[in-house]
């Protein structure tokens, strides 16, 4: 049976019906560069998020809460608008990062809350 590989359009004689490569090497280029352009193409939201939750890895190490200024913040490097779900915490929702609630207390303090899923 003639088919055409993926990944160069070249005509090669499968061996098998589901077969799509001419060969493995084709097989495992196709799959890395189809994987690298989807990270590519979400890694303006995710870039920042696993930044976010680096910077409060590091600020909160021991404590399960935790309130910081926003100019503090912002000088670790910490993206104020991402975030990654909606939490119901004492009845209203909240904003969290992966595991913490984001809670602003001011215009220039922001309470952090480490919390279980």
């Amino acid at each position: 049976m003639i088919k055409r590989d993926l990944l160069t359009d070249e005509e090669y004689f499968a061996s098998r019906s589901t077969q799509r490569f001419k060969n493995s090497e084709n097989r495992i280029k196709y799959w890395n560069d189809k994987a690298k352009n989807f990270r590519q193409s979400i890694a303006s939201t995710t870039k920042p998020l696993q930044n976010n939750i680096r910077i409060l890895e590091e600020l909160m190490v021991g404590t399960d809460e935790g309130i910081f200024h926003r100019e503090f913040l912002l000088g670790k490097s910490y993206c104020l608008n991402t975030y990654s779900s909606i939490v119901l915490y004492q009845k209203k929702e909240h904003f969290a990062i992966h595991n913490y609630l984001v809670i602003p207390i001011s215009d220039f303090k922001i309470k952090f809350i480490k919390y279980k899923k």
